[in-house]
């Protein structure tokens, strides 16, 4: 399967990894129509939050993208959280 890395921040992070954010969205601009286009559904998309070795990171399905004009936003349709790194789930932050 198809994989994207991108960053991300914490807070959105842990709400994606407890499942309370079913969708990612990333402006529409130019870096997101090159990486975006003619990628298929369903691809992984690597969410990483900072750059050390040790940063917590998720990697999840996206099952479906919608190029919303009305919010100029990609809508990432996340089907499954596929892989957690460096993160308690249960406490909600990263590991030590």
């Amino acid at each position: 399967m198809d994989k994207l890395t991108t960053t991300i921040q914490r807070d959105p992070l842990r709400e994606i990894v407890a499942g309370r954010k079913p969708v990612e969205y990333r402006d529409i601009k130019p870096y997101w129509d090159k990486r975006l286009a003619g990628r298929k559904c369903p691809f992984l998309l690597r969410l990483i939050n900072g750059m050390s070795a040790t940063a917590p990171e998720a990697t999840v399905r996206i099952d479906r993208i919608r190029k919303n004009i009305r919010t100029n936003k990609y809508e990432l349709h996340i089907g499954k959280v596929v892989q957690v790194l460096n993160w308690d789930r249960r406490r909600e932050e990263p590991t030590a």
